[in-house]
């Protein structure tokens, strides 16, 4: 035994250095990744903050009826830039006019240009609503009342009730059942599989569709009024509906016609500072407006 212990120490120093030179080393990496991650979580920020304001100032500017966007037509678009930056980036806006019914039925279905708000009266269903939460469903008794007020004889081609939100999966949802036609609105020559469930931006809506009838097939006269009663039912008791629109087709001579209430339209936004896009799609009624999605950097 060395009772004097010369050169322990340094034996001791020695291997500290070793060891202190292993860890440092990738200590000081994770620290300069740590940061390098930081700066690019934050960069993200300010330009998610920045897109976000594009698509407040494109929802203000549909609020307020702005006159770059006033005499807009179904499918057109207007493309701005923010007049300042945000965050110390500048902002890329382009905001497009959708038909409601946009992904529901095809243009061969109806003719877009010819839209005729004035025909018909639609009453939104009414909110009966009865949830369960022991079995995870809620139920809704909803009435679609329809009032022709045009003139001559049409043929109706499709009736449709828009909901949303989507609840997040279609499994979700049940057709709708229990079904009650009235005299006017008749199930007779229904297409097969009709009422459809189909999804579309932000919602989903339930379409009935008729086929080829007589030469006085289902027709509204003046002052008809037609009712379809159903039940909708969604596999989530929370969910609730915050918008419902409804919506009509015609036939006459082979041209098709498309109803809605006046005031409703739908509206795609896209905005863009840096590498970040937020997209979403708004309803506007009668001057309010419900989004229906809002995504950050949606797929093409």
């Amino acid at each position: 035994m060395n009772k004097r212990e010369s050169g322990q120490a340094l034996i001791l120093v020695l291997i500290l250095l070793v060891v202190g030179g292993l860890i440092i080393a990738p200590l000081l990496a994770f620290v300069s990744t740590g940061l390098k991650a930081g700066q690019v979580y934050e960069e993200k920020t300010d330009e998610l903050y920045a897109a976000d304001a594009g698509v407040e100032d494109a929802l203000w500017k549909i609020i307020n009826d702005d006159a770059s966007l006033h005499g807009l037509v179904e499918n057109d678009s207007h493309s701005y830039t923010l007049t300042q930056q945000v965050n110390s980036l500048p902002v890329n806006v382009t905001v497009t006019k959708l038909s409601l019914i946009e992904g529901l039925l095809s243009q061969d279905e109806y003719k877009p240009d010819r839209p005729h708000e004035d025909w018909g009266e639609f009453e939104v269903p009414p909110e009966q609503v009865t949830r369960n939460y022991d079995e995870g469903w809620v139920e809704y008794y909803c009435d679609i009342t329809f009032t022709y007020i045009g003139g001559g004889n049409r043929q109706l081609v499709t009736i449709g009730a828009f909901f949303a939100p989507f609840p997040g999966d279609r499994n979700l949802i049940e057709a709708p059942y229990d079904i009650v036609y009235t005299p006017v609105i008749t199930s007779g020559y229904l297409e097969e599989g009709s009422p459809e469930t189909k999804i579309a931006s932000g919602g989903f809506a339930f379409i009935w569709k008729w086929q080829e009838t007589p030469a006085r097939g289902p027709i509204f006269n003046p002052d008809d009024t037609g009712v379809v009663s159903f039940r909708l039912k969604i596999d989530d008791p929370d969910w609730s509906y915050s918008d419902c629109f409804l919506w009509a087709t015609f036939k006459e001579q082979d041209i098709s016609y498309v109803t809605n209430a006046p005031g409703l339209y739908k509206w795609l936004i896209k905005a863009t500072a840096g590498d970040t896009t937020v997209r979403s799609v708004v309803i506007e009624d009668f001057g309010a407006l419900s989004i229906l999605t809002w995504e950050i950097d949606p797929p093409e």
